[in-house]
């Protein structure tokens, strides 16, 4: 894959990009970077052109001015400007999944369709969620990588996965040495901070006197969710909120696959995606 860099709303993005065609661009999720989908998009971009960034504050891209999911998928909507692909199917896991949904929401005609794996949308149990209070503690999570960031990384990864075997030395090396870097630590864990502290928020004030009820905005993309079945944060449940929430949406069960679809699965994956693409 070719790799350049390009500046979108003043943030510096790190994107891989191949093939030619209609766009397809993939975001990833914590603890990667747009090395967790070489090889689904090696076999999109068959077909396709595929655009692989590192999310703002994450591998080699630069930190957003803010870490609101709107605010971030406002920096994604300049950052496909600048590509030349304002309108895309946007493929989304993990945390690249929650913004996905965020800019098919706050941008609607940039999304031409939406692929969405293991990510929540509306709902999260934090109970199962519990590395979002973690990472609330002040200076702890902080100080958990800079001691262990080579052991935690991988530990996370392989807790997440159905299938261990495949973080081994090589698959996790980009993640680790991603994550030896503290800004990307901050970045990371202000994601964290910043959704956990405003889904806190809204528990603490339901129906406040005076507020006014508005009727949520709905998804109107194309949709698609692939989800691994294994995932112990995000279970079946939350999946089926999403289908509830997004009624237009087909769902592909990954029986076998952990919370990390894209090296778990890669050909369920990319086939999942190649289907829902070209049934219109």
């Amino acid at each position: 894959m070719t790799e350049r860099t390009v500046v979108a709303s003043g943030v510096r993005m790190f994107v891989r990009e191949k093939g030619v065609g209609d766009p397809v661009v993939l975001l990833h999720g914590f603890p990667q970077t747009g090395a967790c989908w070489g090889a689904v998009a090696e076999r999109l971009a068959k077909r396709y052109r595929v655009i692989v960034p590192d999310l703002p504050g994450f591998g080699r891209s630069g930190a957003p001015p803010r870490y609101e999911a709107e605010a971030v998928a406002g920096v994604l909507a300049t950052f496909l400007d600048e590509l030349g692909a304002s309108t895309a199917t946007i493929v989304g896991h993990d945390w690249g999944g929650s913004l996905a949904f965020a800019l098919a929401l706050a941008h609607p005609k940039r999304v031409s369709n939406l692929v969405v794996l293991n990510a929540p949308f509306r709902k999260l149990d934090l109970k199962r969620g519990f590395h979002f209070l973690a990472f609330n503690v002040p200076f702890v999570p902080e100080l958990a990588f800079r001691l262990a960031g080579d052991r935690l990384v991988t530990f996370m990864l392989r807790a997440g996965a159905a299938r261990e075997d495949v973080f081994d030395e090589e698959t996790t090396r980009p993640y680790r040495e991603a994550f030896a870097d503290p800004a990307n630590v901050r970045s990371a864990l202000a994601y964290y901070r910043t959704i956990t502290r405003k889904i806190i928020a809204r528990r603490l004030r339901p129906g406040r006197r005076g507020s006014t009820s508005r009727t949520p905005r709905r998804i109107e993309a194309p949709t698609l969710l692939v989800w691994g079945m294994r995932d112990p944060v995000l279970p079946e449940s939350i999946l089926a909120g999403i289908e509830s929430d997004i009624p237009q949406a087909r769902a592909v069960r990954l029986p076998n696959c952990g919370h990390f679809v894209p090296e778990e699965c890669p050909e369920d994956t990319a086939g999942a995606i190649e289907s829902f693409l070209t049934s219109g």
